[in-house]
């Protein structure tokens, strides 16, 4: 057996055997008991989806589609509708139905009575009635804790509606009665407890000394959950284990290289304990029942359509088509021999690819800043909601592409270097013409942002060529080759095959405007500006670490001059303020994900800038503290909320 095997369960054994351990367990079994004593109402709006409040799902299955009626949201009931409340407790239950009126036109189609059953007995057989009517029944004790109603019914079609339908149902309130020594649902607990150690075997090797701390924070953000809604607690625990477990051999992974790499002392298990935590946050909020679907759908299609041999995908983003690269697919096809359905493939590899950027932005800050303010740059950049937003709308396509294209950013800086040294110039031609293919046949977006990105820094390199500058002698040329050998390999095999779509926008927007090309009227500039100053820098970064990067950028410029790494900031800052601007000049919305494309230079500037005001007292630290803390909250709300209510954030840009 291989000696770091044994070190490795010699480790974990150590982990498991610590005290921590098993009073954050008691702990949390202690908080489930007194969750299961205390009064608890649920309201459910039948119909309400998305949105904070009483939206319906996870707890409703095989009902019939959300309506919206004069009366309010509403769903008609299947033949066998049901109503499930995991982690209710074992605990009696009163529970009202809210039934809207039965039209005139298909009364005498609907069934006659309703049947009520709780677990497998029968509750009571009810009369259906035409008029709006509530109905109160006694529900016994579930003795696995998890409260399971059916409304069992005979149920009908209106051609030409495919749907079959009983009773419409408008709202739900459960009450729990009280008396008694009620016990929680306790396979919802083993889950949780699996979950709870795998996240203790995670922090312990990677954070060790401060484990207890993070374990601690955890552990009360899970207590104060099960107290407050053990409901939905419930339904995330077998998400919650299963994104633990997928990121425990993530992080040995992770950690393993990272240790390979010669780091200062500590930074690597920081670095690996962000991975594991960036990973486990997206994939778990993504397998958490009924959260936000995004474009998962979309994205299936649209990789068996890329698998069926259809390369040359087209799409549409409001109103304009454009093309859509498959890239990503193609990277993670070969990965279908392990049997992952589509959907969850997609998830996790874009999963991965994000919490992985945590190394990347590292590393390229690195190249400005001190270790311990590189892994700051690296937590803000993966920590603010902007990387949340895009795992919501799951924009998998998107993720992978900014993954690759903050790889292509460190190639540029570090082959820019090693060419001024006189190095690895052929390699890194070859290297950085592969990665900006990968980035130009990931996301058109992408292809934009990073074109404009790259084409000033070559436009710049010549300028400066021409007027004699000494410094750009070694890179313009292979620079140019690079870049502009990725960006016709990209052309000349996939966008070519746009080219009658490009010459129809391009007659359409010289004769009626780029509203025209996209069938819509123009966008007020109101509109406009609400949407970037609120769904913009609101949203993705909680507005603070704008001006902090901006303000940690000029820092970085005073401190070490111009070099490529903040060079690159500046343009992307000038490539964002583009963008920003445009819109307004022609009133149409569409954006190539600018924001999105400028969160590692955010990153870099705000840690820049928070390490200066920390160096500043008490007030410099008292203001870094409270600026992260709105930061954290902002991000804690984008993720809470699609994974609990399936409210829809602001879309990415």
């Amino acid at each position: 057996m291989p000696h770091s095997f044994i070190n490795l369960i010699a480790q974990e054994w150590r982990a498991l055997r610590a005290p921590a351990l098993w009073i954050a367990l008691a702990v949390f079994v202690a908080a489930a008991l007194l969750s299961a004593q205390l009064p608890r109402q649920y309201v459910i709006d039948v119909g309400y989806e998305e949105g904070v409040g009483n939206a319906d799902l996870p707890f409703l299955r095989d009902f019939n589609t959300a309506e919206t009626g004069v009366n309010g949201t509403f769903r008609w009931t299947g033949g066998n509708a049901k109503i499930d409340l995991l982690g209710f407790g074992a605990r009696a239950a009163i529970v009202q139905f809210r039934w809207l009126p039965i039209g005139d036109a298909i009364a005498d189609l609907a069934p006659a009575t309703y049947q009520v059953w709780s677990h497998d007995q029968l509750i009571a057989e009810v009369p259906v009635r035409r008029s709006t009517s509530r109905q109160w029944l006694l529900l016994p004790v579930a003795a696995d804790g998890h409260l399971r109603i059916r409304l069992v019914s005979d149920s009908f079609q209106v051609p030409p509606d495919p749907r079959w339908l009983s009773v419409p149902l408008e709202r739900i309130l459960i009450v729990a009665t009280p008396g008694g020594w009620a016990w929680p649902a306790v396979d919802r607990l083993l889950w949780w407890a699996g979950a709870i150690v795998l996240g203790w075997l995670i922090l312990a090797r990677t954070l060790v000394q401060r484990a207890g701390w993070g374990f601690a924070i955890g552990v009360s953000a899970l207590c104060l959950a099960i107290v407050l809604d053990p409901v939905r607690l419930a339904f995330g625990a077998e998400a919650a284990f299963a994104a633990l477990a997928l990121a425990y051999p993530l992080t040995i992974a992770v950690q393993a290289w990272l240790h390979r790499q010669a780091l200062p002392e500590g930074i690597g298990n920081a670095l690996a304990a962000m991975v594991a935590i960036a990973f486990a946050t997206r994939i778990g909020g993504r397998l958490y029942p009924e959260s936000m679907p995004g474009d998962i759908g979309f994205h299936t299609n649209r990789f068996h359509e890329m698998l069926g041999g259809l390369i040359t995908i087209i799409s549409k983003n409001r109103g304009v088509d454009f093309p859509y690269p498959p890239g990503p697919y193609l990277l993670l096809a070969p990965l279908r021999v392990f049997g992952l359905e589509t959907p969850l493939l997609l998830q996790i590899g874009a999963a991965l690819a994000d919490s992985l950027s945590v190394v990347i932005v590292y590393f390229i800050a690195r190249r400005v800043l001190s270790p311990r303010i590189a892994v700051l740059a690296a937590g803000i950049y993966i920590f603010t909601a902007a990387t949340y937003l895009t795992t919501w709308w799951s924009f998998d396509t998107h993720i992978i592409t900014q993954a690759l294209y903050l790889l292509l950013l460190w190639g540029v800086i570090r082959a820019w270097e090693d060419w001024q040294a006189g190095q690895y110039r052929h390699e890194w031609i070859l290297g950085l013409a592969a990665l900006s293919a990968l980035v130009f046949l990931g996301h058109f977006g992408f292809l934009i942002s990073s074109g404009a990105l790259l084409g000033m820094l070559i436009a710049i390199v010549w300028v400066a060529g021409w007027r004699g500058a000494a410094w750009v002698r070694r890179v313009r040329w292979p620079l140019t080759i690079a870049i502009g050998g990725g960006a016709a390999f990209a052309i000349i095999f996939f966008y070519s095959a746009y080219l009658p779509l490009f010459l129809a926008q391009l007659d359409t927007a010289r004769s009626g405007g780029l509203t025209a090309v996209a069938g819509r009227g123009p966008v007020s500039r109101e509109v406009l500006w609400r949407t970037l100053w609120q769904a913009g820098l609101i949203a993705h970064y909680g507005l603070l670490p704008v001006p902090f990067a901006l303000a940690g950028l000029w820092l970085l410029w005073r401190w070490q001059g111009w070099q490529i790494t903040t060079g690159l900031m500046g343009l992307s800052f000038i490539v964002a303020i583009i963008f920003a601007a445009l819109p307004f000049i022609t009133q149409v919305s569409n954006s190539p994900r600018y924001l999105m494309a400028l969160s590692w230079a955010i990153a870099v500037g705000t840690a820049a800038a928070s390490d200066a005001l920390w160096r500043r007292g008490w007030m410099g630290r008292a203001s870094v503290i409270g600026a992260g803390m709105v930061v954290l909250l902002n991000t804690l709300w984008y993720w809470l909320t699609p994974m609990l209510w399936r409210a829809r954030p602001p879309e990415p840009f």
